[in-house]
């Protein structure tokens, strides 16, 4: 081998290690950090983002919390096109997803119970009907719980013209309670959300039974009706006194479609490990579940709920190692399958080449052998013979024919010398 070709081969090496680094970082792994699009600090979504975090960080992934004002700013910062978050936690019924097609959802968490608390000195609210006229806070305009309760609110006909309405968060509205400044607010959060004790345990506070909740869940499909036992809350002070009806949707999480499928089942895998646990309002292993999604179910996710659990290779491997591996495979799977066949057909097909090519010879000493029968030029004729038993001996010593086939060569070099001894004369 010369040294110019040695140079070239070791460039063409140096070119698939290049390409080949590229390949890695930028198709096969997965990447090492996360944003996950929270809500207020201090409330049950954001500390379920903080669990998240430490979850992800086992697996070697460091997770960024996003501090918002709720799920509709959740949507806007998962759904940018630049701004590259890949998770984001929604509440049931506040989003439409034909608004948003490069999002879908990996499943429900949990019950968002739809609270609505108010000044006891008004006297028992039978109903949702008995705010008509009041001074309610329905949570900031961006939280899912202000377009869940603005819906609600218009169902039964109070709204802006008859009633007054305040956009503050569950904090502000709280004080402006307590203050005398409104008269009621809805908040949505679990029921083990330290603000829903604080708030029924608060002196001239008091809770809506819902007693219509079953008749507004058959106009308004995206709510479910539980029953809250009594003293649940706080078994010391009794609270709640009685058994109560709520009124609830669900917390979602939901993704960007881009998503890696790695990604994807790493979150799956830690969604069941923070939720499966029974609550206030739900039976073990009854969430994560794929039921009350605004988005369309992930593909991976879908695959997750349907096979009970992560596939083979996230079982087994590392979340990065994973997602190297399933990725290679979607890459090496296709060559194997074109290649497979062609190394196959390759001796064939090979067989075929240098047969075909030592047949040009044996046509060309035919011919020969021919035009000495017919008594031609014998001088030419004798030339054509000799250049053909060169062309064959250069052949073999550049050894440009695989050597499984160098018979067929020496075949030919051995019937050119019986054609020179008939016909030759030295």
């Amino acid at each position: 081998m010369t040294k110019k070709q040695v140079a070239f081969y070791i460039a063409g090496l140096g070119i698939l290690i290049a390409i080949a680094v590229a390949v890695v970082e930028l198709f096969l792994l997965p990447p090492n950090t996360v944003d996950i699009a929270a809500g207020p600090k201090g409330t049950y979504l954001y500390e379920t983002a903080q669990k998240y975090a430490q979850e992800f960080e086992k697996a070697g992934v460091k997770v960024n919390v996003i501090e918002t004002n709720g799920t509709l700013e959740n949507i806007a910062l998962v759904n940018h096109d630049s701004k590259n978050i890949e998770f984001a936690f929604i509440e049931g019924g506040a989003a439409n997803s034909a608004n948003y097609p490069n999002l879908e959802s990996l499943g429900s968490i949990v019950y968002a119970p739809i609270w609505v608390f108010y000044r006891s000195k008004l006297g028992t609210i039978r109903d949702i009907n008995d705010l008509k006229g009041k001074r309610i806070a329905l949570g900031f305009i961006t939280q899912g719980v202000h377009n869940n309760a603005t819906h609600i609110l218009s169902a039964v006909g109070i709204t802006a013209q008859n009633s007054q309405f305040f956009d503050l968060g569950r904090k502000d509205a709280l004080k402006a309670l307590q203050a005398n400044k409104i008269d009621a607010m809805f908040t949505s959060a679990p029921a083990e959300d330290p603000l829903i004790k604080k708030l029924f345990n608060s002196p001239n506070v008091s809770v809506l039974n819902w007693p219509d909740a079953e008749g507004i869940s058959r106009n308004m499909r995206e709510f479910h009706v539980l029953t809250l036992p009594m003293g649940t809350i706080d078994l010391i002070n009794n609270k709640p006194v009685n058994n109560m009806n709520l009124l609830a949707t669900t917390f979602t999480v939901v993704a960007q479609k881009e998503t890696y499928s790695a990604l994807i089942y790493l979150m799956m895998g830690i969604m069941v490990d923070v939720h499966q646990s029974p609550s206030f309002l739900h039976a073990e292993n009854e969430f994560p579940a794929d039921r009350d999604v605004d988005f369309p179910l992930s593909a991976d996710a879908q695959n997750y709920y349907s096979r009970g659990g992560k596939p083979f290779l996230q079982k087994h491997l590392p979340y990065w190692a994973a997602s190297f591996v399933g990725k290679l495979l979607l890459v090496l799977v296709p060559l194997l399958a074109i290649i497979y066949p062609f190394s196959q057909a390759y001796p064939v097909l090979t067989q075929w080449f240098y047969t075909r090519r030592v047949n040009r010879f044996y046509l060309m000493l035919v011919k020969i052998e021919k035009r000495f029968d017919e008594g031609g030029n014998r001088e030419i004729t004798q030339q054509e013979l000799e250049s053909l038993r060169s062309q064959i001996e250069a052949l073999i010593k550049q050894e440009k024919i695989p050597s499984s086939y160098t018979n067929l060569l020496y075949d030919l070099r051995e019937h050119v010398s019986q054609v020179m001894k008939r016909h030759v004369i030295s």
